[in-house]
This record gives C-alpha cells, structure tokens and sequence, in this order.
C-alpha cells in the first residue's frame, strides 16, 4: 500500500472515531481534561523497519506517564512502562503541540486536536522516520467512575479494522469486518464473517471467533482465532471514547498488525 493511501486511511480513522477534523478552540489544559487518558497508535517505517506503537498515557501538567506496546519488523517488546512531557503550542487555542516520550527511549510526535478536544492526529518527527497516527481521549465510561470491564464491551457490535504484516501468509495484510460480543463481554463472534487480504495468498471471507479480557484500567487482552486459516492473533488492546473503540496491536513474534474497532 502507497503511503498516500496509508495517510488517507489513518486521516479516515480520525474522522470517524473522533469527529470532523478542524481546529476550534483548546486550552493548555485540553489534554488533561478528566481523566486524562489517552490513547495513540501509529504506523510506518523506521531505521529497524516496519514500526507499530500502541501507547495508553495518562497527561497532568506538562508530563505524562502510561505504557506502550511496540513492534519492529514483528520484534514485539510492551506492555513497556513509559514517561515524557507535553505542551500545546503558542497560542494554544490552535489545538497544535508536541509530545515527547523521555524514558525509556526517546520519541517525539507532532500532534493536532480536533473539534470536540477528543482525538486528533500525530506524526513522528524523529529522524529517520516516516510514521503517523491518531489520539482518541480514553473519555467516561458509562456507569463507571473511569473505570473498564469484560462489561464495557457486552452486546456490543463493532466494525473491525487492520494493517500490517505477517509473514507466515506472505507479508502485507489487511481485514475488515464486524463482530458481536457476547451478554458477558468475554467473547465475541464475527457477524458474520470477516473479509481479510493475506497479499499473495488471497483474499478470504470467513468467519472468526475471539476472547476478551479488559482491565479496570481500560488495556486489555484477547486472541483473534480464524479457524479456517488455522491463524490465531494474541491482541493487547486500548480502550478508548467512552467504550466506544479501542485501539490494538497484535503481540504474536514476527507479526506487525495494528487496528481498531469501532462502535
């Protein structure tokens, strides 16, 4: 895939998972606004290959803590604890700023806001790479105080999106579909099937099967089974917009698949 398509994917995400892209007015304290959770994912290329970084973080004054998930041409490290500082630009009302990861490696993004102060877009600016990305506020989850559980996702049906490699099935891959948890939240179906691009071994339409697990504090983990491949996917997970999306990342070595799904 072309990076420009790449980009008009990502700048679709943002749009859809966090509403019309434009710059209304922030605050210093737009980030921090309770319980100042977020989560961010990016994707592209970097100086040891095809680099995916899932992170949840958690933004007070000027700095932040939270955990990352990376890959590196399928070299998984994470859940990783990590720090860094923030500051929105000047003036701050241009929704614009810059976050710097510090410990326990250094990273630095670019990063814009969008209209409802609730996601917004992020780009890589180190050196050597080509990588971007999206920000969705963790926001209140219904009937909690900023808390998660196997319930948040009950019932729920979502839309399904990922991009990566795995190179058991030739390299490129992506898939799209819908699935449909269950009364308890702890599993979940295809509904009724998903349709995945496995580059040069085709293009296959079938169904899959999965189990969640999500923590209070809103990460989680589940496995991804398509029997009919004979593929399974270990997927640590974000949960993001008031249990409306979360953001993953697959954890199986060698693999280099990120996604989302969204309500």
């Amino acid at each position: 895939m072309k990076k420009t398509t790449q980009f008009a994917v990502l700048m679709l995400i943002i749009v859809i998972g966090a509403g019309t892209a434009s710059f209304a007015a922030c605050t210093a304290t737009t980030l921090t606004t309770a319980p100042g959770v977020w989560g961010i994912e990016s994707y592209g290329s970097g100086p040891g290959g095809l680099t995916n970084i899932l992170m949840q973080v958690t933004f007070v004054s000027g700095t932040f803590t939270g955990i990352q998930w990376e890959s590196v041409a399928g070299a998984i490290t994470g859940p990783t604890t990590i720090s860094g500082t923030w500051a929105m630009g000047t003036p701050a009302s241009d929704c614009q700023g810059t976050l710097t990861v510090t410990s326990p490696s250094t990273q630095t993004y670019d990063f814009a806001i969008n209209n409802t102060n609730k996601g917004g877009s992020i780009t890589r600016i180190d050196t050597g790479y080509t990588q971007a990305g999206f920000m969705v506020a963790q926001g209140v989850i219904p009937g909690t105080t900023h808390t998660c559980s196997n319930a948040t996702f009950k019932s729920k049906l979502f839309s399904l999106y990922s991009y990566g490699t795995i190179p058991a099935v030739g390299g490129l891959v992506s898939g799209t579909g819908e699935i449909k948890f269950d009364k308890t939240g702890a599993t979940f179906a295809s509904a009724p099937t998903v349709t995945l691009d496995l580059g040069g071994a085709g293009n296959f339409v079938v169904p899959a099967t999965g189990t969640s697990s999500i923590s209070t504090n809103c990460t989680g983990s589940g496995v991804l089974t398509v029997t009919a491949l004979g593929q399974s996917f270990n997927v640590d997970t974000v949960v993001v917009d008031a249990g409306k999306e979360a953001l993953w990342i697959v954890t199986n070595t060698g693999d280099n698949v990120s996604g989302y799904f969204l309500q």
